[in-house]
C-alpha cells in the first residue's frame, strides 16, 4: 500500500507538498508520475513540474535518482519504512493539472501524485490535510473518491483500491457553491468556484433534466455510487474532462444563468451541452472503452494509448450532448437544427476533411490535434465533429429504414451490455459489431465514412426526416451558419483568408488549401498593410473587401517577417460552405420520423 499526504503548502509560489510513505518498500522502489491524463491524449509531462524530491529511512537520507524523463528510482531497506516528500508547482487552470493559490486548490492526481512503479496494483490512502494559511477557514474538499475518516469539511483520509482509481477522482478544495440532485436513483453534488452571480436554482433544475436523461437513455442504475460536477467558473475559459465518477468542467461566469432570465443564451447553452458531453463518458470511455485502454493495471500513462476509435468514443459523445438538450427539452427543435447547420458549417470550412479519415484523426491525435499549427484547417480534422457526424449519419440512415429498425439508441444499449458492463475493451475494428447491431452490412459506410473522408449525402439523409438541407455563401466574416443569410451579398471570407483576433494590422492565423490567398503566395503569419491601395485595418478589412465582386482583381501589401511584399488576388465565385436546415414536410411520415429522432431516448 503506497500512503501518500497531500498539503496545501504555499499559496502564494502555488506549491503543494506531497509525501508517500511505504511499510515495505522494494529493494529498488520505483516512483513515476504520469506522462498524460486520461481523456485528454496529449504528452503533458507532469513531471516537470516536481521539485525537491528526498527520501529518508530511519533518519537516514536514502538517494534518489531519475531513470528517465518520468521515473525515480530509490536502492531502500525492505525491512524498514520509507518516507518520500517532494514538492509540485500547482498554477494550471486547465482541468488538466492542478491549481493552487489563496482562493482555491484543485487537484488532479494524475498530475501530482506519484506512482508506486515497483507494485502497480497496489491500494492506495490518501490523506488530505485541511489548509491552515490565513483565509482558508472556510474551504471544503469535494471529491468521489471512497472516504475512511473525513470531516464535516470533506478533509481527512480517502482510500482507492489502485492507482488507476486513485488518479480518476479529482479534489475541489474551496468555498464553493454547491446543490444537489437525485438523477436515475443517485445523489449528485454539484460545485461551483469563483465568483458569480448565476442563477443556480436554475442550473440545478436543467442539469437534472440532463443526467435524468441520459440515465434513461441507458437504463438501469448509472455505473457510479455517487456523481459529482466540479465547474470552475473564469473570465474566460471552455473545458471539461471525465472520470469515473465526476467530471471538471471550466467556462465564463457570465455564461451562467442570470437570474430572473428564463431564456438560454448560447453561452448558457454550451455549458449545458458541455454537461452532457462530459456526463455521456461516465458510460461512453469510461466503461465501454477501446481495447487499447483496457490493460492489466488500468492506464499506461507514461506512455501514448494508440487507437482509432476516438470517432466513437468523443464523437458519439459529442453527438449525444445537443441531442439530449433537445430530448429534454432545453432546446426546441429550431434551435436544435441551427445547431447541426452550425457544425455542418464548420465542416464544410474545413479542407482538411477531405485529407484524413476520422479513424487517422483518432490515432493521430497524440501529435496533431493537441498540437494543431497553422496548417492543421487543410491537413487535419477534428474526430470530435467528423465523428458526431458519423454518429448522426448511421442514425438518420438506420431510422429512415423503417421504424423496426435499430437505431443508435440501440447501438449504445448493445455496446453497455457487450462491453462497458462486462469490462471487456471494444475491438479497433468494430466493423462486425456495428453491422451485427445494423441488421447489415455496414462495410461500405466504414469504407466511406470512417476509414475514408467522403461526405454523406446530407440532403438525401434529412430529406426523409422532412428537413430541407441548404448551402449558401458566407454573409459576413462573423457568419457561422445554421439560418438563412441568403439575401446578404459579401466576399468576405471568398479569399480563403481567416484573420486572427487583435491588432489593428490583420494577421493571417490561416489560409485555405486552394483558396485565393493560397494561389498568390501569402501565408499564415503575413500582416496585411493594404488593399488596392488603401489601409488594411482589422476593424474594416471585411467591409472593403464586400466593395469587390466575382472577378475583380485587388493589389495587397503585406509584410512577412519584416519584408514588404504584394501580391495580386483575384476575387472567385463565393463557395457554398454555409449550411442551414429548415423543417419543412406535411408528410406525416416525415413528421412522425422526426418526433421520433428528437423525441425521447429509447430505453433499453
Amino acid at each position: 500500500m503506497a500512503h501518500y499526504a497531500l498539503t496545501f503548502g504555499d499559496p502564494a509560489g502555488h506549491v503543494l507538498d506531497i509525501e508517500i510513505s511505504f511499510t515495505h518498500p522494494a529493494a529498488e522502489q520505483k516512483l513515476a508520475m504520469p506522462s498524460w491524463i486520461p481523456g485528454s491524449y496529449l504528452m503533458r509531462e507532469f513531471a516537470r513540474h516536481v521539485i525537491e524530491l528526498t527520501a529518508e529511512q530511519d533518519g537516514q537520507v536514502v538517494a534518489a535518482g531519475k531513470i528517465d524523463k518520468s521515473t525515480w528510482s530509490l536502492r531502500a531497506n525492505p525491512d524498514l519504512p520509507l518516507r518520500v516528500r517532494y514538492r509540485v508547482y500547482a498554477w494550471d487552470r486547465s482541468v488538466r493539472g492542478c491549481q493552487f493559490d489563496s482562493s482555491r486548490g484543485f487537484i488532479n492526481p494524475a498530475a501530482c501524485l506519484l506512482q508506486d512503479v515497483s507494485s502497480p496494483d497496489g491500494s492506495c490512502v490518501l490523506d488530505v490535510h485541511a489548509p491552515a494559511f490565513a483565509g482558508s477557514e472556510q474551504w471544503r474538499c469535494a471529491t468521489t473518491m471512497a472516504p475512511v475518516a473525513v470531516s464535516e469539511r470533506g478533509f481527512g483520509r480517502y482510500h482507492a483500491a489502485s492507482y488507476d482509481e486513485l488518479i480518476d477522482h479529482p479534489l475541489e478544495c474551496a468555498n464553493f457553491d454547491e446543490f444537489s440532485f437525485v438523477a436515475g436513483g443517485v445523489a449528485h453534488r454539484f460545485v461551483v468556484t469563483g465568483r458569480h452571480r448565476g442563477d443556480l436554482q436554475r442550473l440545478q433544475t436543467d442539469a437534472q433534466k440532463i443526467c435524468q436523461g441520459h440515465c434513461d437513455l441507458f437504463g438501469g442504475p448509472p455505473p457510479f455510487p455517487s456523481y459529482l460536477f466540479q465547474l470552475h467558473v473564469v473570465d474566460d475559459g471552455y473545458g471539461g474532462l471525465e472520470h469515473r465518477s465526476s467530471t471538471a468542467l471550466i467556462m465564463p461566469r457570465n455564461d451562467l444563468p442570470a437570474a430572473g432570465d428564463s431564456t438560454i443564451s448560447e453561452g448558457y447553452r454550451e455549458l449545458l451541452g458541455l454537461i452532457s458531453h462530459e456526463y455521456f463518458h461516465a458510460w461512453n470511455v469510461k466503461k465501454i472503452r477501446p481495447a487499447a485502454f483496457v490493460g492489466q493495471h488500468g492506464y499506461d500513462t507514461t506512455q501514448e494509448a494508440y487507437t482509432r476509435l476516438l470517432w466513437l468514443f468523443e464523437g458519439f459523445t459529442s453527438y449525444y450532448d445537443d441531442l439530449m438538450l433537445k430530448r429534454v427539452g432545453l432546446v426546441t427543435d429550431a434551435d436544435y437544427l441551427k445547431l447541426i447547420g452550425r457544425r455542418l458549417t464548420q465542416l464544410l470550412r474545413s479542407p482538411g476533411r477531405q485529407r484524413q479519415s476520422v479513424a487517422d484523426a483518432s490515432f493521430d491525435a497524440w501529435i496533431k490535434y493537441y498540437r494543431a499549427d497553422e496548417n492543421a484547417v487543410n491537413s487535419q480534422f477534428s474526430y470530435y465533429l467528423r465523428g458526431s457526424f458519423v454518429a448522426m449519419a448511421l442514425d438518420l440512415m438506420q431510422r429512415a429504414a423503417g421504424e423496426d429498425a435499430p437505431t443508435l439508441d440501440d447501438l449504445m444499449h448493445a455496446l453497455w451490455r457487450e462491453f462497458g458492463q462486462t469490462g471487456r475493451g471494444v475491438p479497433e475494428n468494430p466493423e462486425a459489431f456495428f453491422s451485427q447491431w445494423a441488421q447489415r452490412d455496414l462495410g461500405p459506410f466504414f469504407q466511406q465514412y470512417v476509414n475514408g473522408t467522403e461526405d454523406p449525402d446530407w440532403a438525401t439523409l434529412f430529406a426523409s426526416f422532412g428537413i430541407v438541407y441548404r448551402t449558401r455563401p458566407a454573409a459576413t466574416a462573423a457568419d457561422r451558419g445554421g439560418r438563412d443569410e441568403s439575401d446578404i451579398a459579401t466576399n468576405a471570407r471568398t479569399l480563403g483568408m481567416q484573420i486572427g483576433d487583435g491588432g489593428a494590422l490583420p494577421v493571417l492565423k490561416h489560409v485555405l488549401a486552394g483558396s485565393s490567398a493560397w494561389r498568390a503566395g501569402l501565408s499564415a503569419g503575413d500582416t496585411l498593410i493594404a488593399i488596392d491601395g488603401l489601409r488594411a485595418g482589422s476593424a474594416t478589412l471585411g467591409k472593403h473587401l464586400a466593395r469587390f465582386g466575382k472577378g475583380d482583381r485587388l493589389e495587397m501589401m503585406y509584410f512577412r517577417h519584416d519584408e514588404l511584399r504584394s501580391a495580386t488576388i483575384e476575387i472567385p465565385e463565393p463557395p457554398l460552405d454555409t449550411a442551414w436546415l429548415e423543417a419543412k414536410s406535411d408528410d406525416p411520415l416525415c413528421t412522425a420520423r422526426r418526433d421520433r429522432w428528437l423525441g425521447s431516448a429509447t430505453a433499453p
